[in-house]
């Protein structure tokens, strides 16, 4: 719980660090744009890797690998691991940390409205 804490505020860091430098001022319409960048790059990161690592591409690589492969390199081809056995990380901290960013985007903007 506690290294969640401490990464969900290093990259609280770095959203502040990336808004000052970019729009040069520390307002509330900078910090709702520049988290919603990277909490949204976050979710799709954990959603590409959730993807990949349930096999989705796995049969596709298979049969490129066999189309594009001539026949004296076939074994070789075959020998080879799929992206699912390759990209093994888990996509739950990337959903949480995304998430948890989205969130307090969602704060910051019912702010902004209100």
């Amino acid at each position: 719980m506690k290294k969640k804490l401490v990464t969900f505020l290093i990259f609280q860091i770095i959203i502040v660090a990336i808004m000052f430098l970019y729009y040069h001022n520390l307002e509330l319409t900078p910090y709702i744009n520049v988290s919603f960048f990277v909490g949204g790059l976050l979710i799709f990161i954990g959603l590409l890797i959730y993807v990949v690592s349930n096999g989705f591409f796995d049969l596709f690589t298979m049969g490129m690998r066999k189309v594009f492969t001539f026949k004296k390199d076939l074994v070789d081809s075959e020998s080879m691991r799929s992206p699912s056995e390759i990209l093994d990380l888990p996509y739950v901290p990337f959903f949480q940390l995304g998430g948890s960013i989205l969130l307090c985007m969602a704060v910051a903007l019912i702010i902004y409205f209100v």
